[in-house]
């Protein structure tokens, strides 16, 4: 009898190490909180978390890599013993960490977005303004080669900021920036002149004089201005005929020697009427008259001028269309100068003016870019 209770006693303990055995050899799967804050990591940091919450980054990648170490010891106990209820908790942890970071980074994301946007907008409504103006007045080469790289800057910057990458964007916005204020600076020193008050009132004592010359003799005179691209031609003190005129590139300086592409200001008269020319129909002008040539001769003693370099010639008031560039010269559209050729005899006195308006259009331009 106490056999048999022994042997059915060692049957049961059997069974039951069996049941322990077959218990600490399955492994039992981890939390799903693990595989999510794995995935959470990855996520982070593909939203470049590291660059938008770098010291809330760190730290929940070290909480973390603490959870992880955790779950590498629990894994190292036999099934039964192993509490996958503290790994849980680590883990469950760390994504409540996360989330917070996920959001946090989708703010800065959001309003660095924002930011790019309003930027960009301002920049394009400058750039606009800018390149209006440097077409106004004509201005080629460098000039123009800045607006034209600030524009593809900035549409660079639109496309890095739909794919989100925020940063580059703002780096092109940043490169197409500078370029506009080198191209301000140039058109600013271009115009530095017709800022000038001083400078404004010599040019309205030149036109004064030609209206008045033109009232006291009842005669025939051209004025121009030069800023405002117009040609006046007043008879009796009044104005007769007013054309809109087209400059070189360089035409808003006063010119000094040939191949300058700048045209002259001051009193001349016309001493040719030219027919046919290269441009139709022509007035050719009296320039340099002596006050061109003291400032040449001037300018030549003081270095500025080579020897090799003439003052140069030729400067008309001619055809060939308004939007034409010059080289120093007037230019109208054919129709306005077949009507100006007739009308105007020769020794007409042309007086050719910078501006009289010290509050034209293009001068309240710069002036709002300053503010």
């Amino acid at each position: 009898m106490k056999w048999r209770i022994s042997r059915i006693a060692l049957i049961l303990v059997g069974q039951l190490s069996l049941v322990l055995l077959n218990q600490s050899c399955q492994t039992a799967p981890a939390p799903p909180e693990v595989a999510r804050a794995l995935e959470q990591e990855q996520d982070l940091w593909r939203a470049g978390a590291s660059f938008y919450a770098p010291e809330i980054y760190e730290t929940y990648r070290k909480q973390l890599a603490e959870a992880r170490k955790f779950l590498e010891k629990e894994e190292l106990k036999i099934g039964i013993f192993r509490d996958y209820g503290k790994v849980r908790n680590k883990f469950a942890e760390v994504l409540e960490k996360g989330k917070a970071l996920q959001s946090l980074v989708e703010e800065k994301k959001y309003a660095l977005s924002n930011e790019i946007d309003s930027t960009r907008k301002e920049l394009l409504a400058r750039q606009e303004t800018l390149n209006t103006l440097s077409l106004d007045l004509g201005q080629r080469s460098y000039g123009r080669e800045q607006l034209t790289q600030a524009e593809v800057k900035l549409r660079e910057a639109g496309r890095l900021q739909a794919q989100g990458k925020y940063e580059l964007a703002r780096q092109r916005l940043e490169q197409a920036s500078a370029l506009l204020n080198q191209a301000e600076n140039l058109l600013r020193r271009q115009l530095e002149r017709y800022m000038n008050p001083e400078e404004i009132g010599r040019w309205k004592k030149l036109a004064e004089k030609a209206v008045e010359k033109s009232r006291s003799g009842n005669q025939l005179v051209i004025l121009v201005s030069k800023l405002e691209r117009k040609l006046i031609v007043y008879k009796g003190g009044v104005a007769i005929r007013n054309y809109e005129i087209g400059l070189g590139y360089n035409g808003l300086n006063d010119k000094l020697h040939a191949g300058d592409n700048a045209t002259p200001e001051g009193e001349y008269k016309v001493i040719k009427k030219v027919t046919p020319s290269k441009f139709g129909k022509a007035l050719l002008l009296n320039y340099p008259n002596e006050e061109d040539l003291k400032r040449f001769n001037e300018a030549r003693k003081k270095g500025l001028i080579a020897p090799s370099i003439k003052i140069g010639g030729l400067i008309e008031i001619h055809g060939g269309g308004k939007d034409g560039l010059t080289m120093g010269c007037l230019a109208l559209d054919d129709p306005d100068m077949e009507e100006l050729f007739r009308l105007i005899p020769l020794g007409t006195t042309v007086t050719i003016v910078g501006t009289t308006d010290p509050n034209n259009k293009i001068i309240s331009i710069l002036k709002k870019e300053e503010r």
